[in-house]
């Protein structure tokens, strides 16, 4: 079996080489990167399994050279709305099995369009599988399944402390909370301006993190899981920062043009405001390589809930993860133990997919020997049916008990 991982020396790449490295049944694992001495350190590293190769994805015929042969692509190399589905096309059209991370809504529609195609080829091609989206679908479509009929999906997500670091990141986010957003309400894709104070919501996760207010964001999890989960008439996603002032920071950034990519003219040289604030930021960062770490631990949180029906009565299932963990780990094991199934051959539905579409315990049985569920990572499940209330870890529930 032999894997490329596009955006090898990528910070969120790192945890899913580390696990599929370590399985006897992966013979070769190539890390293609545009930064040839980083992959070359991580393979020397690693050792004589994983190969680092030069690539610059914006070729596309070295692209196809660099995948050839390969038996699955994993493609960290975000932001995915900068580069489109330009790295998806080509892997479909070389028939390679492909998963990524994308966390924009806008490239995930696009990535769908690409179904038929996908199909065609006898390709699986799962997109948004890492955190949020990823896990938030997995556990919406665990949910949805115990439940008669589900009404509404919320998912929640929390970056904080010193996990705001990463200029790949930052632009995201910029995106996701510039212009208007997705959200499934009545039934029906709307789009509503991101980020804004009369649309958050204030979500109390606990002792580690307390009460935090998240906005609507531009994620892919109302886009897919409204279109994955039958009968469904609202969902949403809401995003934040934490210390909570940065969330002003990054709309007035935004707001004011400061992250646009037009070009305007600066001493007779044509620059972008984005070019110039990304240039600033690694300045300061070269001076100060802790500038954008605003704690000593990262912190972290995310919720999904899901309310409907059950035996006639009204329900929920409400999962709550907050504490000290990284996002590189929450964002790229579930990468890896997807991987992993799909190279042993026990996710075949074809064609371009959403993490939804996969069996909730194919995934998550795995990742509970991970890193991905020690320390604070453990979901709390707290389960509501009528007038009665229970609350357990995700793993001593019912809903593994016949596991």
């Amino acid at each position: 079996m032999n894997i490329v991982v596009l955006g090898g020396a990528a910070h969120m790449a790192q945890p899913a080489v580390k696990y599929l490295v370590e399985k006897e049944e992966i013979n070769n694992i190539v890390l293609a990167d545009l930064h040839f001495s980083k992959v070359e350190k991580i393979a020397n590293r690693l050792g004589s399994k994983v190969q680092p190769q030069a690539v610059d994805v914006n070729k596309r015929e070295q692209l196809a050279n660099t995948i050839k042969g390969a038996d699955l692509v994993l493609n960290f190399i975000g932001p995915y709305f900068k580069f489109g589905t330009k790295i998806l096309e080509t892997v479909i059209d070389a028939g390679i099995h492909y998963i990524d991370i994308c966390d924009d809504h806008d490239t995930t529609l696009e990535a769908l369009a690409l179904n038929e195609r996908a199909i065609e080829k006898g390709v699986t091609a799962l997109i948004g599988m890492g955190a949020s989206p990823g896990i938030t679908n997995v556990l919406a479509r665990l949910a949805s399944d115990e439940l008669d009929h589900v009404e509404e999906i919320n998912t929640y997500w929390l970056v904080g402390k010193s996990e705001l670091g990463g200029f790949g990141a930052m632009i995201h986010m910029f995106h996701i909370i510039d212009g208007k957003v997705p959200i499934f309400k009545d039934g029906e894709l709307q789009y509503i301006p991101a980020f804004r104070k009369e649309s958050s919501r204030t979500i109390d996760f606990g002792e580690l993190v307390g009460e935090v207010t998240l906005y609507p964001v531009g994620h892919p999890e109302p886009v897919t899981l409204s279109q994955s989960i039958r009968g469904v008439k609202t969902v949403t996603n809401y995003g934040g920062l934490l210390p909570d002032y940065l969330n002003s920071l990054y709309k007035t950034l935004v707001d004011f043009g400061l992250t646009s990519e037009e070009s305007i003219f600066f001493r007779n040289e044509k620059v972008s405001p984005l070019e110039f604030l990304l240039a600033y930021f690694q300045h300061k960062q070269e001076k100060n390589p802790s500038y954008f770490s605003v704690g000593k631990k990262p912190l972290g949180a995310s919720r999904i809930e899901v309310i409907g029906v059950k035996n006639g009565e009204r329900a929920s299932y409400t999962f709550t993860k907050a504490g000290h963990y990284t996002m590189a780990n929450s964002t790229s094991l579930p990468t890896a133990v997807a991987a992993y199934l799909m190279l042993k051959g026990e996710i075949t539905e074809k064609g371009v997919i959403p993490p939804e579409s996969i069996n909730p315990k194919k995934i998550l049985l795995p990742l509970k020997d991970t890193e991905f569920f020690s320390d604070a990572r453990t979901f709390q499940l707290k389960q509501k049916l009528g007038n009665q209330t229970f609350s357990a870890q995700l793993f001593d529930t019912e809903l593994f008990d016949e596991i």
